[in-house]
C-alpha cells in the first residue's frame, strides 16, 4: 500500500474519531423542545382565559372574567384594571428559556418549583376552571437567572425546568389589579367645600383667581391659612386603601360625617364618613346640579359655545359614571386623607393678636402709674417777659446816686 493511500486512511480515521466524540456528547445531553431564547409557554389563546389564579393555599387571589372584563373575586369582585390583566398575561407570555434544567420532577423541590416553595404561581383556567397552563417561578441561582417551570395538561412537558433570565416579580396582591384612584381634581376645579360632623359645620368657598375664604368667622378669630387649604384640598388625587361591598359587616359603622366638594362645572360630590378604631371608612355619591337644557341653536354658534355646551355634557357624563361606579362600596382611606376631611372648625381658626397698648394693659393691672409732674415749664424769655416793673424801693436811692464829675 502506498503511503498516499496510508495518509488518506489516517485523515478518515480521524474524522470518523471526531464524528464520534461529537455524537457521544449530543447522545449524553439532556432532550430539551425549546432552543434558547424560546418561550416558556407557546401558543396561548388569550381569548380563552376566564380565571387567573395568583399564588396557592389560603393565600390566592383569583381575577375573573365577569361580562368581558375581570374583577377581583377576594375584593367581593371589585372591578380589575384591564391594563393591569393585560400586563400580567404579558409578563407571563414574555418569560423565555435560555436551558433545560432537568426533566425529573424529583428535582423540584431542590429547586424551588414545588407550589409550596415556589417563589410565585400563576395559573390560567378556562371556563370550566380547568387549567389551561401558567406558570411556576422558583429559585434564583447562584449564577444568575431563575428556576421555571410551565405549568400543563402534559405532565411531561409540565416536570421540565428550565433557566430564565427575564422571570420578572409579578404583582400578586389583590390591590395589585385595582384602581385606588376615587376622585381627581386639582385645587383650581373646587368652588366650595362644606364640612359637618356632630359638634359643628363650616364652608370654605373660592374665588375666581383660587383665594379661599371660610365663611362666619368669628370676629376675635382668624384663620390658620395652611390648615384652611389642606381641608379645601382634601380630596384631590383621593385614593383608597381597602375596599369591601355594603354588607350586614359594614351596617355598624356610623356615618355620621360629610364632607361635599363643589366642583366649578356644577359637580357636587358627596363623601360620607365614618370613624372605627383608628380607621376611616368613606362612601361616594354624585350629581350634576346645572338642570338648565343644552339646546342646539338653529344659528351658527360661535366655537366658545361650542366648547361650553360639550364640557357641560362631558361634565353630565362623568357625574353620573362616578355615582355609578362606587354606589354600594365601602371604601377605607388613609388616616392622612381622613384626618383632613373630617377636621373640626376649632382647627381652623386662632385668636386674633391684641394691640400692644391692650396686651401691656392685660400684663400688669396692679402696677402704678409713674405720677407726672404737671407744673408748666417756662422758657427764659417768658420768665423775663413777665418779671413785675422795678418799684420805687427798688430803685437806687437819691445818696446812693453817683456824684457829678468836678467841673474843672
Amino acid at each position: 500500500m502506498s503511503n498516499k493511500k496510508l495518509t488518506i486512511l489516517g485523515i478518515a480515521a480521524a474524522v470518523m474519531l471526531v464524528l464520534a466524540v461529537v455524537t457521544s456528547k449530543i447522545t449524553n445531553r439532556p432532550a430539551t423542545s425549546q432552543a434558547a431564547g424560546a418561550m416558556l409557554i407557546q401558543g396561548l389563546n388569550t381569548a380563552g382565559i376566564h380565571s387567573i389564579v395568583l399564588g396557592h393555599g389560603d393565600e390566592t387571589v383569583t381575577l375573573k372574567k365577569q361580562d368581558k372584563t375581570f374583577v377581583v373575586t377576594n375584593k367581593d369582585n371589585y372591578p380589575a384594571m384591564t391594563t393591569k390583566i393585560n400586563d400580567l398575561i404579558a409578563s407571563v407570555l414574555d418569560i423565555r428559556t435560555t436551558e433545560l434544567i432537568t426533566g425529573n420532577a424529583a428535582n423540584h423541590d431542590e429547586l424551588e418549583v414545588t407550589e409550596e416553595k415556589a417563589q410565585q404561581v400563576v395559573r390560567f383556567l378556562d371556563d370550566k376552571d380547568k387549567l389551561i397552563t401558567g406558570v411556576i417561578i422558583g429559585k434564583r441561582t447562584e449564577t444568575g437567572g431563575t428556576c421555571v417551570r410551565q405549568l400543563a395538561a402534559d405532565q411531561a412537558a409540565s416536570d421540565k425546568v428550565y433557566l430564565s433570565d427575564n422571570a420578572t416579580q409579578l404583582q400578586s396582591l389583590a390591590m395589585d389589579y385595582i384602581d385606588k384612584e376615587i376622585f381627581k381634581v386639582t385645587k383650581d376645579d373646587i368652588a366650595r367645600v362644606a364640612v359637618t360632623s356632630p359638634q359643628d359645620a363650616y364652608t370654605i368657598t373660592a374665588d375666581e383667581d383660587g383665594a379661599m375664604t371660610l365663611q362666619n368667622v368669628p370676629e376675635d378669630k382668624k384663620v390658620k391659612t395652611s390648615i384652611q387649604k389642606q381641608v379645601f384640598t382634601a380630596v384631590t388625587n383621593l385614593q383608597f386603601e381597602d375596599v369591601q361591598k355594603e354588607s350586614d359587616k359594614t351596617a355598624e359603622l356610623k356615618f355620621d360625617r360629610t364632607y361635599v366638594c363643589e366642583l366649578k362645572d356644577s359637580t357636587v360630590c358627596t363623601f360620607q364618613l365614618a370613624q372605627k378604631d383608628d380607621e376611616t371608612y368613606m362612601k361616594c355619591s354624585a350629581e350634576f346640579t346645572d338642570t338648565t337644557q343644552i339646546i342646539k341653536e338653529q344659528k351658527v354658534e360661535s366655537e366658545e359655545a361650542l366648547k361650553e355646551k360639550e364640557a357641560k355634557l362631558l361634565a353630565q357624563e362623568a357625574a353620573v359614571e362616578f355615582a355609578q361606579k362606587h354606589i354600594g362600596w365601602v371604601y377605607k382611606i388613609s388616616s392622612y386623607k381622613a384626618d383632613n376631611m373630617t377636621k373640626k372648625l376649632a382647627d381652623l381658626l386662632e385668636d386674633k393678636e391684641k394691640a400692644p397698648a391692650e396686651d401691656k394693659a392685660a400684663t400688669s393691672p396692679d402696677k402704678k402709674e409713674t405720677p407726672v409732674n404737671t407744673e408748666e415749664k417756662i422758657s427764659p424769655d417768658e420768665t423775663k417777659q413777665n418779671t413785675p416793673p422795678e418799684t420805687e424801693q427798688d430803685a437806687p436811692s437819691e445818696d446812693k446816686k453817683a456824684s457829678p464829675p468836678p467841673v474843672s
